[in-house]
């Protein structure tokens, strides 16, 4: 019994050290003899310790989590600081790092916290100082930090500037006291510089408390912001206070800030979302040029609510501001005036999508006066303002006039160019279509509807003569209606919207995955005119109040459904149409064969419905909805990004706007790299598969390292290397990806596996496990000889 045992314990011992022998240091976990870093064959005990002693140039391995005290890095070195495949932890607890060398963390976790000792930051950036953050998650948190903290310091006026990047990372800025990121106060052209490339940033609840001021990027940066998402967000005071911005194919949020939400100098902003919403005092403010193109989205909403609060988007200064014909600009129901323009020359392109609605004056900053869009500042400035002559301006509210346009009376007259009210615009205050731009001065306001008793109507027009007006000087103007207002019901509507199984039907967009089908549904409604085209004998006579003039030709009142779908959206069917609840037979509308560009079209003979009984009086008078719904795939070759969905409803001598829904999806870009050296590595193959464990992709790398998934869903995925590259170690994590439906204007994940070489030749960390192995192979050898001397005797 007692053989069994030693012959079972040296098997044991034997298969322990050659498993041993194979494995490299990462994988068990723990640096080697307590030692957390090395560089080259040398290895160090603490990071401190390998700082001091690395030469310009070095490169420090971590050998596991590590703790950094406060520490300056030369101004005459360049160092890295690497934690390899395990992504091993620098914890700087309580550290004041001054950033005077050039200093790169990568394949990190960074974590700072706790009150940096005789300081009131955590990083210095000194001059000409350069840190960079590759490939890693860096945690910046001042919850129980001094009253001031701020976590990056940049340097002081006259200084040489410094340079921050974020590549490919995760920084979440929160809680500091202080500011996120300030500065001593350096002017352009010598401007310090941050740059975020493929990277999600965050700077959260800076300034915390009535004992800070500041808040998110405080001073004048350049901040260049590339295929990342930035948000700005819950800071006491202002979320940017003067920075010059170049956003490209990115999605930056400043929202919810105590003062300005984003405040510029230069903005450019390309193939981009932008959202600035219920910041306090301005949403976007702009004092240097300003550029937003390549179907750019810029949302400002629920801003300029504070005592200081007069506007949510000022663009100040003597610059060009420009907007091409391909970018959307929103500025909705914010709590003073919408757009301000104080100096300069904005020109918004033909095509551009501008709608400036729901915003309200609700102090006297600028006198209350221009509830939609203000030009001009008093007798001081000139600016000129073209808008395309479809830019959407109405229910927006002055106190003292101009509740959607007021232009200043200048020096010598400020202008601006503007086009006729829409066709379909509804006043929100009384339900009555919009028929044209009307007076609204002191002492001449515009007033027809909902008046307190003894007040007069008062409603004179300001015609445009052609598709668009230029106006200088003095202007007052809100879009309303006459004396005799008509009823939105009165004509036909559109409303579109988009679902799926995973989505209720909204007016916004839904998240799909190649292949997958999707639903829309275009509603308008019976419309009251209607009346007006019924033969004598179905309605006699066959008149309304609001429409006081009979149709020429009676008899036909032809409701057409437009419809464009991006080519990727394919395999239309399942058309359903109702009036109501009640489903018509094929017999009661035609699909047509397009001839203006559309996907499809379907036309309904309204009086025909009606003197066949489908539609009612009782339908009439309720506007009784006229819905469409059918069902669409979204190709197989749809790469990630989104595509639109664009509709419109025509009627005798009536067009709607175009609505447009949006079916978005997105990609997983994985990159495989060598940890030693960054650079890409082929071969390496992955198995993609969903929430429920379903594949959804096999796929290898590329040349360059990389390997893109495309079509996907938004949602949970897993992702896992099931053979790495020759000549490396396959990696054993599993990476769960969780697509948001907000990953930004790319809609590409990206993630990152790094490999390290199979240690046939190793460092010494895994030489000593090598020799280790041996000698324990060694030591069960010998049992195993002395057991054999043992039962030869």
């Amino acid at each position: 019994m007692k053989k069994t045992m030693v012959k079972r314990l040296m098997s044991w011992v034997l298969a322990a050290a050659m498993v041993v022998t194979m494995l490299p240091v990462s994988v068990l976990g723990v640096p080697v003899g307590g030692n957390v870093a090395k560089i080259g064959d040398t290895e160090y005990a603490t990071l401190d310790e390998a700082i001091k002693a690395a030469a310009d140039g070095d490169t420090i391995e971590l050998l596991g989590n590590a703790e950094l005290s406060s520490t300056t890095f030369p101004a005459n070195k360049s160092l890295a600081i690497n934690g390899g495949t395990e992504k091993y932890t620098v914890n700087a607890n309580q550290a004041y790092l001054n950033i005077a060398g050039t200093v790169t963390f990568e394949n990190c976790t960074v974590d700072f916290h706790g009150i940096p000792k005789g300081h009131w930051m955590y990083l210095y950036m000194a001059q000409n100082g350069s840190l960079t953050f590759r490939n890693s998650t860096v945690n910046i948190d001042g919850s129980d930090a001094s009253t001031n903290t701020t976590a990056m310091y940049f340097p002081e006026p006259n200084q040489a500037p410094a340079n921050f990047v974020v590549d490919n990372s995760t920084v979440t800025i929160k809680n500091c006291e202080g500011n996120g990121i300030s500065w001593g106060g350096q002017t352009a052209p010598a401007n310090n510089s941050i740059t975020i490339n493929k990277s999600n940033f965050v700077i959260d609840n800076c300034a915390r408390s009535n004992s800070g001021g500041g808040g998110g990027f405080i001073g004048t940066f350049d901040i260049n912001i590339t295929d990342s998402t930035v948000k700005v967000i819950n800071n006491r005071s202002y979320g940017s206070n003067g920075s010059n911005f170049n956003i490209k194919n990115s999605d930056v949020t400043f929202a919810n800030n105590g003062s300005h939400g984003l405040s510029a100098g230069n903005l450019y902003i390309s193939n981009s979302t932008v959202t600035a919403d219920h910041n306090a005092y301005i949403g976007i403010a702009v004092g240097g040029e300003m550029q937003i193109s390549d179907s750019s989205v810029v949302t400002v909403t629920e801003n300029a609510y504070g005592s200081l609060g007069y506007a949510a988007m000022r663009l100040y200064n003597d610059y060009p501001f420009t907007i091409d014909g391909t970018s959307e600009l929103y500025i909705k129901d914010n709590s003073n005036t919408g757009l301000y323009v104080r100096q300069g020359q904005l020109t918004v392109s033909d095509g551009a999508y501008l709608e400036i609605t729901g915003n309200q004056v609700t102090n006297n900053q600028l006198h209350g006066y221009g509830g939609g869009i203000y030009v001009g500042y008093g007798d001081n400035y000139d600016p000129t303002v073209v808008l395309p002559a479809d830019a959407k301006i109405y229910n927006n509210y002055a106190t003292n006039g101009g509740d959607d346009i007021y232009v200043s009376q200048g020096k010598n007259g400020p202008s601006l160019t503007f086009g006729k009210v829409g066709t379909d615009w509804v006043l929100d205050d009384c339900d009555h279509l919009i028929d044209g731009w009307y007076q609204d001065g002191e002492n001449a306001r515009w007033q027809v509807c909902n008046l307190p008793e003894g007040e007069e109507r008062y409603a004179v027009e300001y015609p445009l003569e052609s598709e668009t007006v230029t106006v200088t000087g003095l202007t007052a103007l809100k879009a309303a209606h006459g004396y005799d207002p008509v009823d939105k019901a009165s004509f036909p509507g559109l409303d579109k919207k988009v679902g799926d199984g995973d989505e209720e039907m909204n007016d916004v967009d839904v998240d799909a995955a190649a292949g997958q089908k999707v639903s829309f549904q275009l509603t308008s409604n019976v419309p009251t005119d209607l009346l007006n085209y019924l033969n004598p004998e179905a309605a006699t006579p066959p008149t309304i109040d609001t429409v006081q003039t009979l149709a020429e030709e009676r008899g036909s009142y032809v409701l057409t459904f437009h419809d464009v779908l991006d080519p990727m959206l394919t395999n239309l069917e399942n058309y359903v149409v109702k009036i109501g609840d009640t489903e018509l037979t094929t017999e009661w509308y035609e699909v047509l064969t397009p001839t203006d560009g559309c996907s499809f079209e379907i036309s309904l003979d309204l009086v025909a419905l009606y003197e066949g009984g489908v539609i009612t009086d009782d339908d009439i008078e309720k506007a009784t909805p006229i819905t469409v719904t059918y069902d669409a795939t979204l190709s197989e070759e749809a790469e990630a990004g989104t595509y639109e969905n664009t509709a419109w409803v025509t009627a005798p001598d009536w067009e709607t706007s175009k609505d447009i829904v949006y079916v978005n999806t997105y990609a997983i870009d994985i990159f495989k790299y060598d940890q030693a050296d960054n650079t890409g590595l082929v071969g390496a193959e992955f198995t993609l598969t969903d929430a429920e464990g379903t594949v959804i992709a096999t796929v290898t790398s590329g040349e360059d390292g990389h390997v893109v998934i495309d079509g996907l869903d938004a949602g949970t995925y897993y992702l896992k290397e099931t053979q790495a590259p020759e000549g490396y170690v396959c990696s054993s994590e599993e990476l769960r990806i969780v697509i948001p439906d907000d990953a930004g204007e790319t809609f590409t994940v990206d993630v990152s596996f790094a490999n390290s070489q199979i240690p046939h030749t190793g460092g010494t960390g895994t030489l000593m496990f090598t020799i280790g192995g041996i000698a324990l192979m060694g030591t069960a050898g010998l049992l195993l000889v002395v057991s054999r001397k043992r039962r030869k005797a």
